[in-house]
């Protein structure tokens, strides 16, 4: 027993130091319960942890299915959303605590994938090189807790590629002495864990590969047999894994990739003395430029690598030549796209920098086993190049390396360059420095910690408190679970009492409103066409106020608020402590019939409310639901406006004071209005302008995902001020459009098309039964985004689902019809048996290694 705990020793100390170092940051940075902080942020606040409520629901629950889901986007594919976002193996953390605990499990997975880190760093060192286990805790330390993990554990998927990188490249080093089974297993779980990143390891992993095969002589032949024998085993660890990665592939296929702008791609991202300041210990730019810092012990051992005269030429030049190519991969925007799968990454520009931290450490633990006195020469000039280096950044890069910082980096080096040479000179108390350089080097990468988690925290939408997870006034969950138990029908609730865009599937109802990279592209492309804000493309969407006509045709029977509502055909229901919920007269079924062509846009002419008076039908008729209104008059205060073509040049004449331009809009009979503002150029446009409506203030329009149709309010028979307020003191609008929808015609179209309404009869998250009587023969239009998983029969008999904007539908004939729907993600049984028939293959490998060791034996 003693043995085996000194076995494991220091594999357990490589785990359990990074948690605590990491762990102790965390409660300096008052995380709860030592405070009300949370590590909850960006795309964890509005991303992850709303996804693993679902995850929890379903798994500890038994509500709703990991397959698809009603509560996202109107009805999304829920396994792709898995695979990118949930699918590591650390999940499973979750179910030992409440839900209502879930940010703390998030604080849990985080400190294990950090601890895994240094353990399989220790394991990977461990089995290559014959040294203490001391030396081997130093380096793996480095590497758990290096800046990538720190300032991207936000995006807790992320981290699993990190501590997998070892255990991956340790697979490769088995394959080269012809055992595969390692390569084979880590693969798997690897693209299991998170596809998108695995993409990443497994480029390095080939580098690497390729490095290993170059740094050692060997004969073509043997090349062959085991660059096949690392071929097949990526193949069957692709295929294990087939039945998570073959599904999200034709979800991300049927997405679309971001567009490329080729011309970019040899220029440079950024320059190289942008690059240095992230070497050393505090840098800021955590978000556009390369986390790589490793630790300063890294900064002087990595260089003396390559003075080393112990370590062969050979392998010296192969590691340069890598780690060159990684240095330029980071700079280079074409070099760059290669290790982001060819897709422009939105934001966190240079993800694959953990595996430029890992060859920092590598070859600085190399360095590191050979140091003497022959090379304390080569550490004073390294030592003296470091001080330099920091002594000039503060003139060149001011704001990412201060005076400050760059004397404390000194400090750090100064002691770290003292112990080295100790270590090198006396060799009574070599342990005795070995033991002080893991405590500086705890020291040194906790402070880094802690530096950046505060620079992380100043950013906005970068710190969110323990009690802002569950700000949402409790009596809108009430409401929420009082509506799904009074009214079981099939329809959906919109609410503009919002924390985040996914807050539907955290609280589930069935909403739009979503953002979430496996969203459905084809359904947001057309949610766009009629006025609804995608921002990000696929990836997001937008409900905001809403819009009369589309949201009774897509089945919204509900509106939350908790602010006044100016809205025809909407009645108040109920109200809790400041929350209503109202009910939609004009909400239509899932399912009814239409014409086909109501849903062929002209999307040359980018008019929303065009659009919607095609979609609402009927077709071949001069439909006019939504009619332009044209300004009775226009005044300007403070403002020169210019106008060329279609565009409009706004600049204030006095920057100091207010800008605007009010106009005053004839409101005949009941109307609904809106307006399509469209100011500034891109991004830049944003939170520009405000607009108010007789003199009501309805906020900052357009922005980031409110930047289609606006809903002025509901109006009868009146004249309506509009005034738009310029922040700015120039920009330009491109697009002013005030469209009135007449509520009597759009009444008259929808009782025409309530007629012949689908009776859903029963559903689950994955089945739709239900019947139709239809009077004439025409297409059943449902209400349900398109994605190929689902597949239709009616009375019995399989159909083709037809495509009618961003939804499905079906022909029929007149008669009655019975409707069955069922779903499952596309390629997903294909997948499984890939899966199935590639565990049968990794099984005949172990038998056959077992039955060839026997033989061996005997």
């Amino acid at each position: 027993m003693q043995r085996t705990l000194t076995r494991f020793t220091g594999l357990i100390i490589s785990f359990l130091l990074p948690f605590f170092i990491l762990g102790g940051v965390l409660v300096l940075r008052r995380i709860y319960p030592f405070g009300n902080q949370s590590l909850l942020m960006a795309d964890q606040y509005t991303q992850y942890i709303q996804f693993y409520n679902h995850f929890y629901d379903v798994i500890k629950g038994g509500n709703g299915s990991l397959l698809y889901t009603w509560e996202e986007g109107m009805g999304l594919n829920f396994w792709g959303t898995f695979a990118y976002y949930l699918s590591s193996p650390i999940s499973i953390v979750v179910l030992f605590f409440q839900k209502s605990h879930l940010p703390e499990a998030f604080v849990i997975m985080t400190l294990i994938k950090i601890g895994l880190a240094g353990l399989m760093m220790n394991v990977y060192l461990s089995k290559l090189f014959k040294t203490n286990k001391l030396t081997i805790l130093i380096f793996s330390t480095l590497y758990s807790l290096v800046s990538y993990s720190i300032g991207y554990f936000f995006n807790i998927m992320w981290l699993d590629s990190v501590y997998m990188l070892p255990l991956v490249l340790l697979g490769i080093e088995f394959l080269l002495r012809k055992r595969a089974l390692l390569l084979i297993i880590s693969l798997s779980i690897l693209f299991v864990s998170n596809f998108y990143m695995a993409y990443i390891v497994g480029l390095f992993a080939f580098l690497y590969y390729l490095l290993r095969i170059f740094s050692t002589p060997t004969t073509i032949k043997e090349f062959i047999k085991s660059f096949l024998l690392f071929m097949l085993s990526t193949i069957i660890a692709g295929g294990i894994s087939a039945f998570i990665t073959l599904p999200t592939f034709l979800l991300l296929k049927s997405n679309g990739s971001p567009s490329v702008t080729w011309g970019d791609m040899l220029n440079f991202g950024f320059g190289f003395f942008d690059l240095l300041p992230k070497f050393y210990n505090g840098s800021g730019h955590l978000f556009d430029l390369p986390d790589v810092y490793c630790g300063l012990l890294a900064m002087l051992l990595f260089p003396i690598y390559f003075m080393n005269n112990k370590i062969k030429s050979r392998e010296k030049v192969i590691y340069f030549i890598l780690s060159f190519i990684l240095l330029l991969s980071m700079q280079i925007n074409g070099l760059n796209l290669v290790w982001h799968a060819f897709s422009p990454p939105t934001g966190y520009y240079q993800r694959f920098a953990f595996v430029v931290s890992f060859i920092l450490i590598l070859l600085s633990f190399k360095s590191y086993l050979t140091f003497d006195k022959e090379n304390i020469s080569a550490l004073f000039k390294v030592y003296l190049a470091n001080v330099f280096i920091l002594m000039l950044l503060t003139k060149l890069s001011p704001d990412m390396m201060s005076v400050n910082k760059a004397l404390l980096n000194i400090i750090i080096l100064t002691v770290f360059g003292l112990l080295l040479y100790g270590k090198a000179v006396s060799a009574n108390l070599k342990s005795l420095f070995q033991v002080l350089l893991l405590i500086v080097a705890c020291m040194d990468l906790g402070l880094n910690a802690y530096l950046h988690l505060r620079t992380i925290n100043s950013y906005t939408g970068y710190s969110f408190t323990r009690d802002q997870y569950n700000i949402q006034n409790q009596s809108f969950e009430k409401i929420v679970n009082q509506l799904k138990n009074a009214d079981k029908g099939f329809y959906r609730t919109n609410s503009l009492v919002r924390l985040t865009p996914n807050d539907s599937i955290r609280y589930g109802y069935k909403g739009m409103t979503n953002f979430n990279t496996l969203s459905n592209g084809v359904l947001h492309q057309f949610m766009n066409n009629i006025g609804y804000s995608t921002t990000l493309g696929s990836r997001s969407l937008a409900q905001n106020q809403g819009i009369l006509t589309s949201d009774a045709l897509f089945g919204f029977k509900y509106l939350i608020t908790q602010e006044p509502l100016s809205k025809y055909g909407y009645k108040m229901e109920k109200c809790e402590n400041g929350i209503c919920l109202y009910k939609n007269e004009f909400s239509l079924p899932i399912g009814f019939m239409v014409n086909q062509k109501q849903f062929e846009f002209n999307t040359n002419d980018d008019n929303p409310f065009e659009n919607q008076n095609q979609l609402l039908g009927p077709v071949n008729q001069n439909n006019s639901y939504f009619q332009q209104i044209r300004a009775l008059s226009i005044s300007y205060k403070n403002l020169t406006v210019t106008n060329q073509g279609n565009i409009q040049y706004i600049k204030k004449i006095d920057p100091q004071q207010e800008g605007s331009i009010e106009m005053v809009l004839n409101v005949k009979n009941k109307q609904q209005l809106y307006t399509s503002l469209s100011a500034g150029k891109g991004f830049a446009g944003y939170n520009e302008t405000t607009i108010s409506v007789n003199g009501k203030s309805l906020g900052v329009y357009p922005t980031y995902h409110n930047d289609r149709v606006l809903d002025l309010g509901a109006f009868s028979n009146e004249k309506v001020t509009v005034k738009i307020v310029f922040s700015v003191p120039d920009t330009q609008l491109t697009q002013q459009l005030f469209y009135g929808l007449d509520i009597s015609s759009f009444n008259q179209r929808i009782g025409v098309l309530n007629k012949e309404p689908l009776h859903v009869k029963s559903w689950t998250e994955t089945t739709v039964k239900g019947n139709i009587n239809v009077s004439h023969s025409g297409s059943l239009f449902l209400s349900i985004p398109y994605d190929k998983g689902w597949k239709i029969s009616v009375d019995g008999k399989n159909e083709q689902i037809k495509k009618l904007g961003g939804f499905i539908g079906v022909n029929l004939d007149k008669g009655e019809h019975t409707i069955a729907l069922s779903y499952l993600p596309e390629g997903f049984k294909t997948g499984c048996a890939i899966s199935i028939g590639s565990l049968l293959l990794l099984l005949i490998y172990i038998v056959v290694i077992l039955k060839r060791k026997q033989t061996k034996e005997n």
